[in-house]
């Protein structure tokens, strides 16, 4: 036993004497939810419907969704990307760009890669701090508060999602999930597996939001302060 848990043990033994109560764990007393709605809203909805109960919350948080198909997925980036008018854009190291048919978007001359390796954190950092835009994959969307879910790995730090001015994401539609719930689900179980999940896991809500300034909605504060979400209709 390290010194520091017999210090812990100690001192909860002492504090259980001196309570006249014996020691009892959590691990004895299994919780009893007092209801499942955790676990059971939003979870009778289709693809679609979670789809459409995302657009209307989207509408609250600033941010635009866009449907496209695989095919039709480079003409709609291109698009935005246009009307973005930002020169210097950084893409993860992901496999799922060659994997959607993005081998245009690769290529641009104006797009910077993420580098894996701790001797590029700094240049990473100051390549996302230096970014109009950056494009990258969602791992889920939230239908209930329209927040995507992405992982911080070698391919992307979080830095990617956070520092440069604009941002779009894109989503698979099999991706969208009722809630939380499922995606920290998920997350849970590949962990149980022995599976390697990213080394932070974030929930984004469209762009930066600040509404504790003398109650002013400001954008912008501390991330991107466009953000658009690219449905890709796959199921």
């Amino acid at each position: 036993m390290s010194d520091t848990l017999e210090k812990k043990e100690n001192f909860l033994n002492h504090l259980a004497d001196k309570l006249g109560t014996p020691r009892h764990s959590l691990k004895d007393k299994k919780i009893q939810p007092v209801h499942d709605l955790a676990q059971t809203t939003l979870v009778d909805k289709t693809p679609q419907e979670l789809l459409a109960i995302c657009k209307e919350k989207a509408k609250t948080i600033h941010t635009p969704v866009l449907e496209t198909t695989q095919e039709t997925l480079q003409e709609t980036l291109n698009q935005l990307i246009a009307q973005s008018q930002e020169e210097h854009l950084l893409l993860p190291t992901d496999t799922r760009f060659k994997q959607f048919g993005l081998t245009d978007l690769l290529q641009r001359p104006e797009v910077h890669f993420w580098k894996k390796g701790k001797d590029f954190r700094k240049e990473n950092i100051q390549s996302a701090a230096k970014a109009g835009l950056a494009i990258a994959f969602a791992e889920f969307l939230l239908a209930e508060s329209a927040s995507i879910v992405v992982e911080t790995s070698a391919g992307q730090g979080r830095s990617l999602h956070f520092l440069p001015k604009k941002y779009i994401s894109i989503i698979p539609m099999s991706k969208i999930v009722p809630r939380s719930t499922q995606a920290a689900a998920f997350y849970t179980e590949q962990r149980e597996r022995g599976h390697n999940v990213g080394s932070a896991v974030h929930f984004i809500s469209g762009p930066s939001n600040s509404g504790d300034i003398e109650m002013q909605l400001v954008v912008g504060v501390h991330g991107p302060i466009e953000v658009t979400y690219v449905i890709v209709t796959d199921c």
